[in-house]
């Protein structure tokens, strides 16, 4: 089923001002034009631009007080997690220090969930690290390389089997699209990453935990290579 046009209409608001929000053209602490401005700016209407506040607040972007109006929040209340957030991030130009702290993000996490997807992957976690691995092999542009990429990682996470870590694979998802359009060539698959993708994927097979967290990071470590060109 289609989204409705008035829903179409407030995810696009949310986008131009979320955007313009983390590009800093709303910097922090102002306050924003109000509701009528708004509608009147966007030609929306003034419920659309309520219910299109209400989803920048979730996401940490704003405050919405009675009589006070609507100001944009400090950068170290933003959830960087939320997909949309890290999508407008990834419009600017590169931030070093965002994408370091992805790194280490990533450092943090996915060893061990890579160990525990070795000790604990069971027959259909193997057959979703396969095919997301052969679809990074037969992927003929950067789009459909980072995509089952994406779900390549996702399957390690999941394999691992661990609740917490099952939980953080949305928000692990973001994070994973943002480092690999930063360290991906426009050209597509990277042969170097492909062979540690299949040490992975050998590692997890074979139940060998010390060679999974050894190719997850050396495949951290080839993105902060490639990124840091």
């Amino acid at each position: 089923m289609s989204s409705s046009p008035l829903r179409n209409f407030h995810q696009q608001i949310v986008d131009v001002l979320g955007s313009r929000i983390v590009a800093g053209q709303f910097a922090e602490g102002v306050q924003l034009p109000t509701e009528p401005e708004l509608a009147d700016t966007y030609g929306a209407s003034r419920l659309i631009i309520r219910e299109a506040m209400k989803s920048l607040a979730a996401k940490g972007l704003v405050s919405i007080r009675p009589r006070t109006g609507t100001h944009v929040l400090p950068r170290c209340k933003w959830n960087l997690f939320d997909p949309s957030v890290l999508e407008w991030y990834g419009r600017l130009p590169p931030d070093k220090k965002l994408i370091a702290d992805l790194m280490e993000l990533r450092q943090a996490i996915e060893p061990q969930a890579a160990r525990l997807a070795a000790i604990r992957a069971c027959p259909a976690d193997i057959d979703a690290l396969q095919n997301s691995y052969l679809a990074m092999s037969a992927a003929s542009d950067q789009p459909a390389y980072i995509q089952a990429d994406l779900t390549f990682h996702g399957a390690v996470v999941h394999a691992s089997g661990n609740v917490f870590f099952r939980q953080l694979e949305l928000a692990l998802s973001a994070v994973w699209n943002m480092s690999f359009r930063a360290s991906s060539d426009q050209w597509g698959p990277d042969p170097k990453a492909l062979r540690l993708h299949k040490a992975l994927l050998d590692a997890i097979e074979s139940s060998t935990p010390e060679a999974a967290e050894k190719a997850v990071l050396a495949l951290i470590d080839r993105a902060v290579m490639r990124i840091g060109k």
